[in-house]
């Protein structure tokens, strides 16, 4: 199961001055499988983050706004070539909002995205952090390995350049990554319920599937 240990991490930062902290009714935090990625999904993407900028909404939270310039289509339109992705939290002067769930973007940056549409209209990752995957180098055999990395606190700053890499028998590359999720596609939706997604959605999504009662 993909998906970061989020016991004991607790909102102590909230009486911050100035900082607001996410609602986390917009996407749930919840450790979801590969299958449940893949199959909440409507985007999964390689790409290179470009351009990063923090806008405030009229409830006063702060988005950061992720360019992605798209390599790769896994899931979703093949001719999509770039994507504007929607994480909650970021920081304008001393103003800002923390969302300890939120993954971190850095421009330049090489990355495998699960990325779902909201009802608002928002494309966020999916399952917060977990719809996001570094790509590295594997020092030891030079393939491509992904990394799933949580910084210590969202206010600090985010270089991906000095992400450490997983102990070797905890690697995951990224193609085995992908047959997995276009094998999970090919089988399609099972009817299970998923976190955070309503069947509706779903099956909105997988035509033709049946929710399991």
């Amino acid at each position: 199961m993909l998906g970061l240990d989020h016991r004991g991490i607790l909102p102590a930062l909230a009486a911050v001055a100035g900082l607001a902290l996410a609602p986390t009714a917009l996407a749930t935090s919840a450790p979801l499988s590969l299958a449940q990625l893949t199959d909440a999904s409507d985007y999964i993407v390689r790409a290179t983050v470009g351009e990063t900028y923090v806008e405030t909404d009229e409830r006063g939270y702060h988005w950061t706004r992720v360019q992605l310039e798209v390599t790769a289509v896994v899931k979703g339109p093949a001719d999509t070539d770039a994507l504007q992705l929607d994480v909650m939290g970021g920081f304008l002067g001393d103003q800002g909002t923390l969302s300890w769930y939120s993954p971190r973007f850095d421009t330049g940056e090489d990355v495998l995205v699960f990325a779902e549409r909201l009802d608002s209209g928002l494309l966020v990752p999916t399952g917060l952090e977990q719809g996001k995957l570094t790509v590295r180098i594997d020092p030891d055999n030079g393939r491509e390995m992904l990394v799933q990395f949580k910084p210590s606190s969202p206010e600090k700053p985010y270089d991906h350049r000095f992400i450490p890499h997983p102990p070797v028998g905890k690697r995951v590359y990224l193609n085995d990554m992908v047959e997995l999720v276009k094998a999970r596609m090919a089988a399609g939706w099972d009817g299970q319920p998923i976190p955070g997604k309503s069947p509706e959605r779903l099956l909105e999504m997988h035509p033709g599937a049946e929710v399991v009662r």
